[in-house]
């Protein structure tokens, strides 16, 4: 049974986790599915999670939500490709869950089939991913690292990986490296140029020290996340990709 949710905190941890970016196409539906997300291991396509009852989640109970964005399981017990984050938002709290599954609820309904994914490799690669790179949560995180690590998932993009597509974890945040993805180094280190106001600007206006606007995936998580954190989270946030 899913817990009392706010559409509002949910519509927010959804711009953080730039959900809308990886489930609408392009010049389709919002939130009906259809980006392609291009890895070596194939083309993955985001699926429709409107509350349309035949092709997106309108027959799924909040525990199935749940069991997805916890175990990386949809409802028929069938494992899911990491090209949906569920290594970071397996650390989700289950309030927080609720407050995306309220929002999710609020959706306009769309029949929009999924699209099957493209190129991918047999299953048992993906068994060894979850052996060798998924461990199930929620584990405890202080409120900067869940916000960037649980919900933002930051280290998904901007992180190096292994053959199998595993996090270098003793590198996270170095910057994603070809193949797998291409995004720049947000670790202190990198940031150590930046000050704490530099990164609130980014945060809420999405202009960083040269004057620059990031495009992309990363205006739309401005836009529609970090701008609606509030004043505290986003502190945290910035504390925590500063080292803090």
């Amino acid at each position: 049974m899913a817990l009392a949710g706010d559409p509002a905190i949910g519509a927010a941890l959804a711009g953080l986790g730039g959900c809308a970016a990886c489930h609408t196409a392009d010049g389709g539906p919002p939130w009906a599915g259809g980006h392609a997300v291009e890895t070596p291991r194939g083309t993955f396509y985001g699926s429709n999670l409107t509350p349309d009852p035949e092709h997106g989640l309108g027959a799924w109970g909040f525990d199935d939500f749940r069991r997805a964005m916890r175990e990386g399981r949809a409802p028929d017990g069938h494992a899911y490709w990491p090209a949906f984050p569920y290594t970071s938002f397996t650390n989700l709290t289950d309030e927080d869950l609720g407050h995306l599954w309220a929002f999710l609820q609020t959706l306009e309904p769309v029949a929009r089939p999924d699209q099957p994914h493209e190129g991918i490799p047999p299953r048992w690669q993906l068994q060894v991913f979850r052996w060798r790179a998924f461990h199930e949560g929620p584990e405890p995180l202080d409120r900067g690292a869940y916000l960037g690590t649980a919900v933002g998932h930051c280290r998904e993009c901007h992180s190096p990986r292994t053959w199998i597509g595993r996090i270098r974890t003793r590198h996270e945040l170095e910057g994603g490296h070809a193949p797998f993805t291409v995004a720049p180094a947000i670790d202190p280190e990198a940031l150590a140029g930046w000050s704490a106001d530099d990164l609130d600007t980014l945060f809420t206006l999405g202009m960083s020290p040269d004057g620059d606007f990031p495009g992309g995936g990363m205006s739309r998580i401005v836009d529609e996340g970090t701008a609606k954190l509030s004043d505290a989270d986003r502190a945290a946030l910035i504390a925590w990709l500063k080292g803090g």
